[in-house]
């Protein structure tokens, strides 16, 4: 009995050990899922919608746009890995771009020329 314990102990050990191994090679797909494409569409009412992680822009769009919900939805911004964000001054929704959040916050706002945040997605 007491072999059994310890061959199923060592087995166990064994998986434990393969599996912390393997982990990161299981994290790779997630990182790199991480770099797909992503959209904010915007209606002129203000109504929105996003997309992250598609595999190609128009996908991205398509879907964003369709979230949005209304036929006159535009999509302020697009982006390839990194986020996006749109900002807002009471009167216009400007898009931007970046490689992390404050980034894409940051090209919302100077494109806007002021305003708040209104929205953002990041992949």
């Amino acid at each position: 009995m007491t072999k059994k314990t310890l061959r199923h102990r060592a087995a166990v050990a064994a998986v434990a050990i393969a599996a912390s191994a393997a982990a990161p090679l299981v994290l790779a797909p997630t990182a790199s899922a991480a770099s797909g494409f992503g959209a904010i569409a915007y209606a002129p009412n203000g109504a929105s919608g996003w997309a992250v992680r598609y595999g190609n822009r128009g996908a991205a769009e398509q879907t964003a746009r369709n979230y949005c919900g209304y036929t006159d939805c535009k999509v302020l911004t697009s982006f390839v890995g990194g986020c996006g964000a749109v900002a807002y001054n009471g009167f216009t929704y400007q898009g931007g771009g970046g490689a992390t959040l404050a980034e894409a916050q940051n090209d919302a706002m100077g494109r806007l020329g002021g305003g708040w945040i209104d929205s953002w997605a990041c992949n």
